[in-house]
């Protein structure tokens, strides 16, 4: 019996060492790494911009809508002048149309003043002695009618004077002794004007 007792004595120590679980169990837990990225991640989701950078946006947005209305404003403009210059344009070409159409009416009256003019130099005597009534009447429709070419502006050119081809035409040109030379001697159909314009030059001769 005592030998088996020393043999288990011997066989059966117990020992205090940690088993390699138990070992990997009780080492400290590194946590500095995990807890500096978990702060770093909030930080960048808490991160919100600055004043300057609010103000800086706000000045960029400022100057763009600045542009934009400037462009808009100076399209405005734009087609505002094409539009009055559209409209000088068109009320000009109907002034052009309305004078053109007056003076034409305009000349076509003229040779009926100068038939009435060249009836009243060749009157017969005998018309002029017993046709007072009638004829003070076509008179007085030569009057009508020149009174007309008055209030439109039209004007006779002088018929005496220097001879001036813008304003008249020569039929000849011959000596005289009274008249100075180049100057008109007789007026053989009467000249008008009108606002400056010459509507009708004068047919005249002249003084060589």
């Amino acid at each position: 019996m005592r030998e088996i007792e020393s043999t288990n004595m011997y066989t059966e120590q117990p020992t205090n060492s940690p088993t390699p679980e138990a070992a990997e169990a009780e080492k400290p837990v590194d946590v500095t790494n995990d807890s500096a990225a978990t702060v770093e991640d909030n930080s960048d989701e808490l991160a919100t911009p600055s004043d300057t950078d609010i103000i800086a946006q706000l000045q960029a947005e400022l100057l763009a809508a600045q542009a934009k209305s400037d462009e808009l404003v100076d399209k405005l403009q734009r087609s505002a002048a094409e539009f009055q210059n559209s409209r000088r344009r068109q009320e000009k070409q109907l002034a052009d149309e309305i004078e053109r159409a007056s003076t034409h009416i305009l000349q076509r009256l003229l040779p009926v003043i100068d038939d009435l003019d060249l009836a009243f130099q060749n009157i017969p005597t005998e018309v002029g002695q017993n046709g007072g009534g009638w004829l003070e009447g076509l008179r007085q429709i030569q009057k009508k009618l020149t009174q007309l070419l008055e209030d439109r502006g039209v004007t006779p050119i002088a018929k005496e004077g220097p001879f001036d081809p813008s304003r008249h035409e020569a039929v000849s040109s011959e000596p005289n002794e009274t008249v100075e030379s180049g100057h008109i001697i007789q007026t053989l159909r009467t000249g008008y004007e009108h606002k400056d314009r010459v509507l009708r030059p004068a047919l005249v001769r002249v003084s060589a």
